[in-house]
């Protein structure tokens, strides 16, 4: 089962896609995010989010911003991604 992850900037969206896991940096440190995750919202830090579908993963670098979790939907609102 798959939770769908959306990673965006002020001036684009980046990435939407099913995902199994994700690896996100938060402001303390790394979260862990799989499916059926409790609803949260935290704020960025810097570092690099990993995302693993079907045994494949994706790497982003972001910067900055805030993170939603609710419903099985992800939201990565990143100041910036590269």
């Amino acid at each position: 089962m798959a939770f769908q992850i959306e990673i965006t900037t002020p001036e684009k969206l980046v990435a939407s896609k099913q995902a199994d896991y994700a690896e996100i940096p938060g402001k303390d440190g790394y979260l862990g995010i799989l499916t059926g995750h409790a609803a949260m919202l935290s704020e960025l830090g810097q570092g690099e989010l990993k995302v693993t579908t079907g045994g494949k993963t994706e790497s982003f670098t972001i910067a900055g911003g805030y993170l939603e979790v609710r419903d099985n939907q992800v939201r990565v609102l990143a100041d910036s991604v590269s």
